[in-house]
């Protein structure tokens, strides 16, 4: 019953949400990464061999960064403090490179595709959070034990945490020696809005971006989270970028800067 009354409610709230109502450039070609759940919607013909991907946040679904090695060679550098968002990118890329299967619980069919072992070598795992500044903060767990994603900003409100080491963008770009980023994918619960305005403050030379936006209509701190997406795009548009696409039942974005155009 309770399971009834959560789906009535989710789309009572899905029906309520306010319009979105920034301009999404449709007419640039696109392709769609990784499996329905960890997958995302990226321009066409934009990475190559040497682009540099940035990909903060991990879970147990790195479909997305596996396909983008897969399709273009490049090196895919991966953020994630939670314990169990490592362990499980340490054992996908242990496998590879042993060429065992892996399991992924959101692919269809219940593992990773099957990869040259030499890929395992382009997998990069940094065990940190990305925010405004270099510190040490408090990661606060799900609500539901069987989930994996943590939140900077305790976006379910719990009071389980563990404190993990955060950086600014801008700083890990430095140390890694990137003056660029061809390829930005944020899914970080709740705490987007921060990097956001780091990235605008920093005017980090950034390609593509994809963003996905937590707050949902069953999900959010106040009634105003439209607001808050809406002008988070806005700063970006004002930057340079343009959305390109939005995939339909989420509010995960995905924008490029108007030089790669």
């Amino acid at each position: 019953m309770q399971s009834i009354l959560r789906r009535i409610r989710t789309k009572y709230y899905k029906w309520t949400e306010p319009a979105f109502r920034l301009p999404i450039h449709t007419e640039i070609p696109t392709e769609r990464l990784g499996t329905p759940y960890g997958g995302w919607i990226i321009p066409q013909n934009k990475l190559s061999l040497d682009s540099v991907c940035y990909l903060v946040g991990a879970g147990e679904d790195i479909s997305f960064d596996l396909a983008l090695i897969d399709k273009f060679g490049c090196q895919a550098h991966i953020f994630d403090p939670t314990p169990r968002a490592v362990e499980h990118v340490k054992t996908v890329q242990n496998n590879i490179a042993i060429g065992k299967p892996t399991a992924c619980l959101t692919s269809p069919t219940g593992f990773y595709p099957d990869y040259a072992l030499p890929m395992a070598e382009k997998i990069h795992l940094y065990p940190t959070g990305v925010w405004n500044e270099d510190t040490y903060l408090r990661f606060f767990a799900p609500t539901n034990e069987a989930y994996v994603s943590h939140s900077l900003v305790n976006l379910q409100q719990t009071e389980q945490f563990i404190e993990v080491p955060v950086e600014r963008l801008k700083t890990i770009a430095n140390r890694l020696g990137h003056s660029s980023i061809n390829l930005l994918k944020i899914d970080i619960e709740g705490a987007e809005y921060q990097v956001i305005e780091s990235i605008v403050q920093d005017g980090l030379h950034i390609d593509i971006l994809c963003i996905e936006f937590d707050e949902s209509a069953a999900n959010h701190f106040d009634r105003r989270y439209m607001q808050r997406i809406t002008d988070a795009l806005a700063s970006l548009l004002a930057a340079g970028f343009v959305i390109i696409a939005k995939e339909k039942d989420c509010h995960n974005y995905t924008l490029i800067h108007q030089r790669i155009i």
